[in-house]
């Protein structure tokens, strides 16, 4: 019996060998030992829930938490209040509310000086969360306003102080200038840029410099970003980095240190010496957008908050 089977074998193995018999061939391209196991937290594997929204509020740049702070919750349009919540000892919060995946809302933060909106969409939960966990987590990153007492207008080496004076007749028609702000608050404090959708306006930090007084017309400004006249007030903008004026240090080094400069050009040629005086001011807003300046009669904007300031007298 072990002979024949032997002798068997020895038939197939040459039949193989010699080509005149095949073997049936498996495709191995299609086989997956892991199909039918979910293989991460990928966005197809969550699923759709409706619970009520638990918010983690955290400064950003100090990494610690927000505690007792005021959030409100609107609606999608931004506009209508839902909820009004205060953080605890650990800067969470949760809302008395359900909200299903998929929803819009907007989250409002304040405190003192410290401003900030969100935009969020209700998120989808993987399986075992949506089943272990009474609520859906959601991060707020806010900040803590920085100090800018700190400023500085010079052309060359020449510093003017705020209240001086600048003459196109001694010191240059033509001039360039540099205004320097810098952060002197803290480390780990300074600026976020958000959106306000009741406003429909920017939150950012915004450099404007007006242009008053007799012959303010006739001075020719360069380098600003927005540039437009209301009454007798020129007005120019540019949007400063917030993330610039931000003193970010990580361990022992600074990520940002909380200075930026602004460089800008006046062309006095047009100026007549003994009777024109004109006032350039140069304000520093946070919670502002030149776009609703522009639209609203100069205004700054209905929660700006000044940060820094420079004037000075231009003369002939």
């Amino acid at each position: 019996m072990k002979d024949s089977t032997l002798i068997i074998l020895a038939i197939v193995l040459i039949l193989v060998i010699g080509g005149g018999f095949s073997l049936p061939k498996i495709d191995l391209g299609k086989f997956n030992p892991f199909s039918g196991f979910a293989t991460g937290d990928s966005e197809s594997n969550k699923v759709d829930v409706q619970k009520p929204l638990k918010f983690a509020l955290t400064d950003t740049y100090a990494g610690s938490a927000l505690t007792s702070k005021t959030l409100k919750v609107y609606a999608s349009d931004g506009s209508t209040l839902l909820e009004t919540l205060t953080t605890g000892s650990d800067g969470t919060v949760t809302t008395a509310f359900t909200y299903n995946s998929g929803d819009i809302v907007w989250i409002y933060y304040e405190s003192s000086n410290d401003k900030m909106w969100w935009k969020k969409e209700v998120p989808k939960m993987n399986p075992k969360d949506a089943e272990a966990l009474s609520y859906n987590y959601i991060k707020l990153a806010a900040f803590t306003i920085g100090t800018y007492t700190s400023d500085a207008l010079k052309y060359g080496a020449t510093t003017i102080s705020d209240g001086g004076e600048y003459n196109f007749t001694t010191s240059g028609t033509i001039q360039t200038f540099t205004y320097s702000l810098a952060n002197t608050g803290n480390d780990n404090t300074g600026l976020m840029e958000s959106y306000d959708p009741i406003y429909q306006m920017k939150y950012t930090c915004v450099v404007y410099v007006t242009l008053s007084g007799t012959g303010y017309e006739k001075i020719i400004v360069y380098g600003f970003d927005y540039d437009y006249t209301l009454g007798t007030t020129h007005y120019l903008a540019t949007e400063a980095d917030c993330y610039a004026l931000t003193k970010h240090k990580v361990g022992n080094v600074y990520k940002s240190n909380g200075v930026q400069d602004f460089t800008f050009s006046l062309d006095g040629t047009g100026y007549t010496a003994g009777s024109d005086t004109v006032t350039l001011q140069i304000s520093v807003y946070m919670y502002s957008d030149p776009q609703y300046s522009m639209n609203h009669g100069g205004s700054y904007g209905p929660e700006a908050v000044q940060i820094a300031e420079h004037t000075v007298t231009l003369k002939a």
